[in-house]
C-alpha cells in the first residue's frame, strides 16, 4: 500500500476528509482487507498515542503567549521598515572598497621599489663627459659588481 493511500485512510480516521471523501473512503474499506487492516492499526495506534500522552504545562496563559508572538512579528515589521541606502550609495560603496585595496597596493610598490636613477642601474651609464677638446671621443664604462667607472678619453693626437 503506498503512503498516498495510508495519509488517505489516516485523514479518514481524523475526520479530516468532506463528506463525500469519507463516503468513498468508507465504501472502499468494506471491500478491501487490506485496507481494514492498515485502518485497525492505525486506530490502534491512535488510541495508545492518546492514553499515554503526557500533560503538558504551558508557565503562561495561552493570550499572554500569543501576545508576545504579535510582539516579536511587529517588533520584525518595524525593523524590516528601514529604508535601504540609496542605489548611488550602495554602487560607490561596491566600487570605493575595491578602489581603495588597489591604490593601498600601488603605494607599497612604490615604497618598496627605487627609481633606477636612484640605485645606479642607469645612473652610471649616462654620464655626461665635458672636455676642452674639440676633437675628443669619450667611452665609458661602469661595473657595479666592482662599483667603479672608467673613462677612457681619446684626444685623436698621438
Amino acid at each position: 500500500m503506498n503512503t498516498e493511500i495510508i495519509l488517505k485512510l489516516q485523514a479518514y480516521l481524523d475526520e479530516e476528509l468532506t463528506a463525500e471523501e469519507a463516503r468513498q473512503v468508507s465504501a472502499w474499506l468494506a471491500s478491501d482487507a487490506e485496507a481494514q487492516a492498515v485502518c485497525r492499526h492505525l486506530r490502534d495506534t491512535k488510541a495508545l498515542l492518546a492514553g499515554n500522552e503526557l500533560p503538558v504545562k504551558v508557565p503562561e496563559t495561552q493570550e499572554f503567549y500569543w501576545s508576545k508572538i504579535q510582539r516579536e512579528i511587529t517588533r520584525l515589521e518595524a525593523a524590516s521598515d528601514h529604508e535601504p541606502p540609496p542605489v548611488l550609495a550602495r554602487w560607490w560603496m561596491r566600487l570605493a572598497v575595491p578602489l581603495a585595496g588597489v591604490a593601498v597596493l600601488v603605494l607599497l610598490l612604490l615604497m618598496l621599489v627605487k627609481p633606477l636613477s636612484e640605485s645606479g642601474a642607469l645612473a652610471g651609464s649616462f654620464h655626461e663627459i665635458e672636455t676642452q677638446i674639440e676633437e675628443a671621443n669619450a667611452i665609458s664604462f661602469h661595473s657595479q659588481a666592482a662599483g667603479m667607472t672608467v673613462v677612457w678619453i681619446d684626444s685623436g693626437s698621438n
